[in-house]
């Protein structure tokens, strides 16, 4: 008899408990559990006392020192020094690992249909499923793994952005502020409509655009006249010219008296400039007389003519700028008709728009609403497939279970199981379960039929595992009948037998405190060589396994 060797431990290092029992396809049982996260079991260890523990978990029980079993305690088992757990009391339980990582998952994250084993879903789909829930790391919001990106890009309202016109850095939620005061923002000029003058050249090119119509400095007191710039400057210029020929004229026309200007005076009946004359002192021996005299010197009436040529030749200019302004004032008000019909026909365009937009996202939410009920039938369905496949699979176990101690494990599809095993698929089987009596010891067998610890390669292993039965309080224990377990020739020539008696010590043989204990038995059964030359323990790729448990002193 010997003990079945561990199989040596994933290369993977595990720093998590275990996978979350919702992604189970099939139906949980407790054996699977790890006893500290109550979890499915994640790299395994079993305890001296028999309870499995995920690897994380049991570093992070004894890390501070030895401690009590919880489950023992819970179970009422607990014994000194076997529910004590510690460092170096467990090893890996590389047979369950291998049972958890064949079990059948699904995704639980709404929305995505992978399916597979435990060990897919370690290595390829868990903390990387596209529909996962996780938190933007800047405004914190619950989003999906694989719109992470746009929500970056697009809707995450912390996100910061360079502005397009001046490259300057800022957050989303102040792009309004920054075109405010952006200094390359495009403006448009409203007189010559050209576009994309930066704000910082705006100002520049309004003073000198001829387009650009600029108020009337004395708007405040009720002008309402606005000119454009060009017309402004041309009007401001000929006043200042018209205000420099009259300066010019007026210096001109102001001189000393002479003779006959009184009578030119009165001739041309305009007033002019005052003159001063002054008399010579008179001639010795006479009394000193001062004299002074003062009157008008008018304009030569060419000059005035002149003026008043001027004056109503710039009121003219005044009068055709004024009918002009009055024309385009006219046409803009047509223009302003138009534009006004064209938004008009621009609005109900993108009210159609919007309308039509509205119904395209209400349809897209119902098409996503079917797909996802869809997709939960699917899964539903695919669970109810799993639900009658087990109870097939159940009620087959139930056809063949035996209450005798005796009990026969047909095995068939060898080849293709045997090639399961070989490549890692399916390294081990479990018979259904067996009894010594209706109220006796369950049992049932385990085959590697690639084999096992020190046969692994070149033996078929076979091994007798003691189950936690509903009458094991009525059982006496430790386990310690007489166990022989056969390969059968199917012409019953030479049948392959091998026998032991249990040892009392090991645990395999006390009595169960979870679905089963450490398996027991042969890993050296059978050499493969005997079965892969011409042989009659193969017939129609089945081949029967017998188990006899000597019912003596039960």
């Amino acid at each position: 008899m010997a003990t079945q060797e561990p199989s040596p431990p994933s290369s993977m290092e595990s720093n998590k408990p275990g996978f979350p029992k919702q992604i189970l396809a099939n139906k949980l049982e407790d054996k699977h559990l790890c006893n500290c996260c109550q979890k499915l079991l994640r790299r395994p260890y079993q305890a001296q006392c028999g309870h499995r523990f995920c690897s994380y978990c049991f570093n992070r029980t004894v890390r501070d020192g030895p401690q009590k079993c919880n489950a023992c305690i819970k179970e009422d088992i607990f014994e000194e020094p076997t529910s004590i757990l510690k460092q170096g009391c467990a090893f890996p339980d590389n047979a369950a690992r291998r049972e958890v990582e064949n079990l059948s998952v699904v995704c639980i994250n709404e929305g995505c249909t992978w399916k597979g084993n435990i060990r897919e879903y370690e290595l390829s789909h868990e903390g990387k499923c596209e529909y996962m829930i996780i938190p933007c790391p800047s405004c914190k919001e619950q989003i999906r793994f694989n719109e992470q990106e746009r929500h970056n890009e697009r809707e995450c309202p912390e996100r910061t952005l360079n502005c397009k016109y001046c490259k300057e850095p800022f957050h989303f939620k102040n792009i309004k502020a920054h075109d405010e005061i952006c200094p390359k923002y495009p403006m448009i000029c409203e007189g010559c409509a050209k576009k994309k003058i930066p704000r910082e050249k705006y100002v520049d090119h309004i003073k000198f655009c001829s387009k650009f119509r600029t108020p009337c400095r004395f708007h405040v007191v009720g002008c309402d006249m606005s000119l454009a710039g060009h017309k402004l400057l041309e009007l401001h210029h000929s006043l200042r010219e018209l205000e420099a020929r009259v300066s010019q004229l007026s210096t001109t026309s102001t001189g000393p008296p002479v003779q006959g200007a009184t009578s030119s005076s009165s001739s041309s009946g305009l007033p002019g400039p005052p003159a001063l004359a002054l008399s010579l002192p008179p001639p010795p021996g006479l009394a000193p007389t001062l004299t002074v005299s003062t009157s008008f010197t008018p304009l030569p009436s060419s000059v005035g003519a002149a003026l008043e040529l001027q004056i109503h030749s710039e009121k003219t200019k005044v009068a055709e700028l004024g009918r002009r302004c009055t024309d385009l004032e006219v046409k803009a008000g047509m223009f302003e008709n138009v534009v006004c019909v064209l938004n008009r026909e621009v609005e109900r365009f993108a009210t159609t728009m919007e309308a039509s937009n509205r119904q395209h996202r209400l349809d897209q939410d119902k098409i996503e609403a079917l797909s996802i009920k869809v997709r939960q039938l699917e899964r539903t369905l695919g669970l109810k497939d799993l639900t009658v496949a087990e109870m097939e699979g159940r009620l087959r176990e139930i056809s063949a279970t035996t209450f005798d101690g005796v009990f026969i494990w047909r095995i068939s599809d060898f080849t293709k199981k045997r090639q399961d095993a070989i490549a890692g698929r399916a390294p081990a089987m479990f018979s259904p379960a067996f009894y010594t009596s209706k109220y006796g010891y369950k049992m049932c067998l385990r085959i590697y039929l690639n084999g096992d610890g020190t046969g692994r390669g070149s033996h078929l292993s076979l091994f007798f595992v003691v189950m936690r039965g509903l009458s094991d309080a009525l059982l006496k224990w430790p386990f310690n009948q007489k166990v022989t377990l056969m390969l059968l020739d199917q012409s019953n020539r030479e049948h392959i037998i091998d026998a032991f008696r249990p040892d009392i010590t090991s645990s395999s043989f006390q009595r169960p405190v979870s679905e089963m204990n450490i398996a027991s038995g042969c890993p050296l059964f059978c050499p493969l060589s005997k079965l892969d030359t011409k042989n009659s323990y193969i017939r129609d790729d089945t081949i029967f396994i017998k188990a006899i448990v000597d019912l003596t002193g039960l």
